[in-house]
């Protein structure tokens, strides 16, 4: 006994050593046995493991234990103490920072600009920069043994396995996490997840994977309300095109070859996503070959899908998601170890019927893959990762790599008679319920702590206000702040000042829109316009008959109507910009011309009321997004200005000129649209719905003034296929055409397919 009681003291003293999750088993008790052995393959060492695991010590990898805190979404498994594999942490969020405590001053994860502002960039250097920041910010927490949650202990054993990004597309504006995802269009935000996944999984020592990081939520999933129980009917056309086709870009191994995914609790055609064997095995294992990839359910999908009558009980949920191909349960405890106080789904399953336990084998060998590909089981000094420390939290690096972003994540709307930029030396009014909003900046899942010593009790005070950073910088001017009114309410008291504010300034600043208490997950919104008084508020700050400058704040879209969009001088998508508050200021004071395009297409509000926002046909009048959009909307997807002038011309089949007809330097985004010709459009539509154009290539470059380049593009033979009805990529002969577009301008090239 004594001896057994010196071995266990060892053993929790090398794993505090350790990184958290790290076998220390490795280190002594197992480290003769093979799967310790680095110089083996990983599948030899993997099969060895799992081998040599009891049925219920996989069955607590896969579903947890109550002491970790299993029943939370912050899932927590159960370890193998006997070979020395501690603890893991399935979930940490990782789609706009890291979900993580402050370590210290100043050493909290950058809470990155809104996904859709990133989005709005169309900048693959910046996507991929993304990654390498804040992947180098989780493994400094995993190093350091640091730990999750707002409380004073928080949740510890931050592991490996990062949730994002999240590339379900903006499919309507009323819903309430589009603030999370970066556009409308699956090839742009497939795009963006590859170039984050890059970014986070990849670095310099290819032995190892950096942060094996997941997609969110696979698929269809852009519904809160009732969200639990909420199944769309959905036609093979357009789950292909519209839902499928970007995670196809984040899973294949030569694209963003994603490590995990999150099934969301949203279904197709009756079958719910985490019970899905077509979605899991036929389409993610298989056709997007990537038959490692850790799936992992939503918090709390399991009960749900037993509730909504989805399984008869806890056994045939536990056959269902397994035979789909399920690995962790998250946030319940139906399939727990009965001992343990769960459900005992696993165990029952496998005393009805034994043979299910090749497919809790092959689900744990793909969990211990996942942590083998991190290097949990080899040694930490011949890891560079591991070396990563606190000096990357907060560090010069991270903070110019999210201004930059936000720099180009704004989309110059309007600027008649060229209001902005205003002059360093004039006068500003800034007023508007965003003046003084600090959690109202930012994005859902941002870290957990985003100011140190901050509980979410306390306040948010390390955000730089726009009321502080304006006036802060803007020391050759004046600048007069009045906030008028709020995000959502009937008061009116503060009009009158901010409208007098207006009436003496050079130009007004009005910093308007929504925020999280209006749009958030769980929550759907009703309408699309500015809430509370604020609409009336902007149109009588325009009655001054001063310039006002409507900057929008927001991730979902805002539409403004046609009073204000024709009344104020200029308008401004600023999405959300969560700390880059300066980056805001000195793009609208000229110290930077680095605008972006609109990564979603804003309706007139009564197009957007017209549509169900239940129903998931693309197609149906008036249409969603612009492949499918027949109105006219207020700003269409791709459309942005810059304070210089562009003009595209000589396109041919791969690429076209740009020129800066300006006289300042900028950066410009080419777009490339692939359609059929109007003939052929129409043939094809007797069988299925056909996009009038899809996003096919993108650039972002910056010119001089009267310089000159041509953008290049190289598409593959695939790229001038369109989803037939049974989802499948068809190459229609005919005439087919490439449109070269910077959101003003555009040029055509006419071709045979």
């Amino acid at each position: 006994m004594k001896s057994t009681l010196l071995l266990l003291a060892a053993s929790s003293a090398t794993a505090a050593a350790l990184p958290n999750g790290y076998a220390w088993g490795c280190l002594n008790i197992t480290k003769d046995m093979p799967f310790c052995n680095p110089k083996l393959p990983i599948d030899e060492r993997v099969k060895d493991l799992v081998t040599r695991m009891t049925t219920d010590e996989k069955i607590g990898i896969m579903s947890g234990d109550p002491k970790t805190n299993v029943n939370t979404c912050n899932n927590m498994d159960s370890g193998v103490s006997r070979l020395g594999i501690p603890e893991y942490m399935n979930l940490v969020e990782f789609n706009t920072g890291v979900a993580a405590q402050c370590y210290a001053p100043e050493k909290c994860s950058t809470t990155y600009i809104g996904p859709t502002g990133t989005g709005a960039s169309f900048n693959k250097t910046s996507w991929n920069l993304k990654g390498k920041v804040l992947s180098d910010q989780f493994r400094a927490y995993n190093n350091l043994n640091w730990m999750r949650g707002t409380g004073d202990k928080g949740t510890p054993y931050i592991g490996l396995s990062g949730y994002g990004p999240n590339i379900n597309i903006v499919r309507d504006p009323r819903w309430g996490r589009n603030s999370e995802v970066p556009s409308e269009d699956p090839f742009h935000a497939g795009t963006y997840a590859k170039y984050y996944l890059r970014g986070g999984q990849d670095g310099e020592d290819k032995r190892y994977t950096k942060v094996a990081m997941g997609l969110k939520h696979y698929t269809a999933y852009s519904v809160e309300n009732g969200r639990g129980s909420f199944i769309p009917n959905i036609t093979m056309h357009d789950l292909w095109e519209t839902f499928l086709s970007q995670y196809k870009l984040g899973f294949l191994p030569e694209e963003g070859n994603a490590s995990a995914v999150m099934c969301s609790y949203a279904g197709v055609n009756g079958v719910h996503s985490c019970m899905n064997e077509y979605l899991l095995t036929d389409v993610m294992r298989t056709q997007f070959q990537n038959p490692h990839a850790v799936t992992v359910t939503d918090c709390g999908a399991v009960n749900n899908a037993i509730s909504d009558h989805h399984a008869k009980d806890k056994v045939d949920a536990a056959s269902k998601f397994l035979t789909a191909g399920n690995d962790v349960e998250m946030g319940d405890t139906d399939f727990m170890l009965r001992k343990n106080g769960g459900g005992g789904g696993y165990e029952d399953l496998l005393s009805k019927n034994d043979s299910y336990i090749k497919l809790i084998d092959e689900s744990v060998s793909r969990i211990m893959r996942l942590r083998f590909k991190t290097g949990m089981f080899d040694p930490v000094d011949d890891q560079p990762y591991t070396k990563i420390g606190a000096e990357v939290l907060n560090n010069t690096e991270s903070q110019t790599a999210n201004y930059e972003a936000a720099l180009q994540s704004f989309v110059l709307l309007k600027n008649d008679k060229k209001v902005l930029p205003f002059a360093p030396t004039s006068h500003i009014a800034v007023v508007g319920p965003h003046v003084n909003s600090t959690r109202d900046l930012m994005s859902d899942y941002i870290p957990d702590i985003v100011c140190y010593g901050d509980k979410r009790s306390e306040g948010w005070e390390c955000i730089p206000r726009i009321q502080n950073v304006f006036p802060r910088y803007h020391t050759q001017g004046k600048v007069t702040v009045a906030r008028g009114v709020d995000l959502d309410s009937d008061v009116t008291s503060g009009i009158p000042a901010a409208v007098e504010a207006a009436k003496s300034a050079d130009v007004t600043l009005a910093f308007v829109g929504i925020g999280h208490t209006q749009e958030h997950e769980g929550h759907d919104r009703t309408n699309v316009t500015l809430p509370g008084v604020q609409e009336d508020f902007v149109k009588q700050l325009i009655a001054t008959g001063k310039p006002v400058v409507v900057v929008l704040i927001n991730g979902g879209a805002v539409s403004l109507g046609s009073e204000i969009i024709s009344g104020a001088a200029a308008i401004v998508e600023a999405f959300y910009p969560s700390t880059e508050t300066k980056a805001l200021y000195d793009t609208l004071v000229g110290t930077h011309n680095k605008w972006g395009k609109m990564p979603i297409t804003v309706m007139p509000s009564s197009d957007v009321y017209s549509l169900e926002m239940t129903s998931f046909d693309m197609a149906k009048a008036p249409g969603r997004t612009y492949k499918y959009y027949t109105g006219v909307p207020e700003w269409a997807y791709g459309f942005g200005l810059s304070y210089t002038t562009f003009s595209i011309f000589g396109c041919s089949a791969d690429g076209v000129s740009v020129r800066n007809s300006g006289d300042r330097t900028g950066d410009e985004v080419v777009l490339v649209y692939h359609g059929l010709s109007d003939a052929l459009r129409q043939e094809v539509e007797k069988i299925h719905p056909v996009p009038k154009m899809e996003l096919v290539g993108f650039e972002r470059i910056t010119l001089a003034p009267g310089a000159v380049e041509k953008v290049t593009f190289k598409f593959p033979p695939s790229t001038w296929d369109i989803i037939d009805e049974n989802g499948k990529e068809h190459l229609y002969p005919g005439l087919h055409f490439l449109e070269f577009s910077n959101g003003v301008q555009t040029c055509r090239y006419n071709f045979e397919a």
